[in-house]
């Protein structure tokens, strides 16, 4: 055999052999397979951190890349479908950032499920400490011996502060008086509260009254896909009604905004309580206006008030302890004032926030196109501001200064890896967070995970950053012999 036989032969198997290697670490026929990634690396599997813009340069010598701003987002391609992905990260921070989640996107609305990677709020408390089923309980004083006696007789609500664990909601609203009127202009009776654009959700309350809304919508026509529009009614977190507005216009092409029709909702005989209404749309539709009969209509965590450049003075109250404000919009650029404090709005794409640390606040804007959001709800009138849930830890939560004396979370300060791994702030820690993928969205053969470090801003001129050494991620699922005994 000739000298380049040999060679040719070699190389083949070479390649043969590496094909057969990519293809087992695609398919996995055991169920279980694990990738692992360095920045430096350039893998099939887990994919770089993106948008560039919000990390920084690779420092080759030790093969760790910065992230200076948040949120970012990496992708993990697999082949065919798991059940599970144990996510590990070696990291270490800048010490200024409260808190670090990472999360899995969970529909194709790009909403993610976050879990706690680090808190560095609960990880700094010395207070007495009950755990039971992964739940655990922080007291200033030692008053509940176990986590159940806490949550059957749960202390007054400022009291309490709750992290990555939902307590049950309020039932009932204290003196509510019921509407007495016919159908009620809710955002629409005054000429400077702007139109809402995409998707929101809202809390209304009902006692001897029927749940009465009808939703007046318009499509701005600037993206190509179908816009649809569908509104769910939730009772105690249980979906009790439906309704589905299909986008049957067209008109994509002219990129001209134009009616998109009405949905109304009209629920009798309902018990009274609380109800949530989601509605699920895309952020070519534009709310033009509610109307409503309801007293309560308290928005959720976020709106966006969609008149494109309208200069009208919008009020807002809320209760959330900080308001973000942010615009993809330049014409929509000003100074904000909440609780008459200013809140400038200055660039586009990037989030500015204010702390207020109060039950109730006031935010006025001059202009619209802007979403403003917090920990929290918003409403248009301070008499229909209602929050059924309990308050929810911040990265400026301060336990002294709210005078809150029970934290209850499901975060562990190692995550789900052995406690010799967690060390000081400053050097590289090791922990692991577990995520379903059975719930999870998966596009084009992959599962995307986001890395949000509220409060990190790139661009901003403060040395504060999360340098990522590793991440190495463990999936399960059915093995091939399994999958081939599901179809036969």
């Amino acid at each position: 055999m000739s000298l380049a036989l040999k060679i040719r032969l070699v190389s083949h198997s070479a390649l043969s052999l590496m094909v057969l290697f990519l293809i087992y670490q695609a398919v996995a026929p055991a169920g279980k397979i694990i990738y692992s990634v360095t920045p430096c690396d350039n893998s099939f599997f887990i994919q770089k951190l993106k948008p560039k813009e919000r990390v920084g340069e690779i420092e080759r010598a030790n093969c760790t890349q910065p992230i200076l701003g948040e949120p970012v987002y990496f992708n993990v391609n697999t082949q065919r479908t798991f059940n599970e992905a144990r996510v590990t990260f070696v990291y270490r921070d800048s010490g200024q950032n409260n808190i670090i989640e990472v999360g899995l996107q969970a529909d194709e609305r790009k909403n993610y499920a976050l879990k706690p990677l680090e808190n560095k709020i609960i990880d700094r408390l010395n207070w007495s400490t009950l755990e039971q089923d992964g739940v655990i309980l922080l007291q200033r004083e030692p008053k509940f011996k176990n986590i159940n006696e806490f949550l059957n007789n749960l202390p007054a609500r400022n009291e309490i502060l709750a992290y990555h664990y939902d307590l049950p909601q309020i039932k009932y609203i204290e003196g509510y008086q019921t509407s007495t009127g016919l159908l009620l202009r809710q955002l629409a009776d005054r000429n400077d509260t702007p139109p809402l654009r995409g998707a929101y959700q809202f809390y209304t309350y009902i006692k001897n009254e029927p749940l009465n809304f009808k939703f007046n919508f318009s499509d701005l026509n600037i993206n190509k896909d179908k816009d649809d529009v569908k509104i769910i009614v939730y009772y105690r977190n249980e979906p009790i009604a439906e309704k589905y507005l299909a986008d049957e216009r067209s008109g994509e092409e002219q990129r001209q905004r134009m009616a998109a029709g009405a949905v109304n909702l009209n629920l009798n005989d309902l018990p009274e309580g609380f109800y949530k209404i989601a509605v699920i749309a895309d952020d070519d539709i534009i709310t033009d206006d509610i109307n409503t009969a309801q007293t309560v209509v308290s928005f959720i965590n976020r709106v966006w008030l969609g008149g494109q450049n309208d200069k009208n003075k919008t009020i807002i109250y809320a209760d959330a302890p900080e308001v973000t404000a942010s615009t993809l919009n330049a014409a929509s650029l000003q100074t904000i004032l909440v609780n008459k404090q200013k809140l400038p709005l200055a660039e586009t794409y990037r989030q500015f926030s204010l702390p207020t640390r109060q039950n109730k606040t006031i935010v006025q804007l001059e202009i619209s196109d802007v979403i403003i959001s917090g920990a929290g709800v918003f409403s248009f009138s301070a008499n229909a501001l209602a929050n059924p849930d309990y308050k929810k830890m911040i990265k400026i939560s301060d336990v002294d200064a709210e005078k809150v004396n029970y934290l209850i979370t499901t975060y562990s300060p190692c995550g789900e890896s052995d406690a010799s791994t967690c060390r000081p702030q400053g050097e590289w820690k090791t922990k692991t967070i577990s995520f379903d993928l059975t719930k999870a969205f998966r596009y084009q053969n992959n599962y995307s995970f986001i890395i949000s470090v509220p409060g990190l801003i790139a661009g901003d001129e403060a040395d504060d950053y999360v340098e990522i050494k590793s991440i190495n991620i463990k999936l399960t699922g059915k093995s091939l012999w399994d999958k081939i005994k599901e179809i036969l």
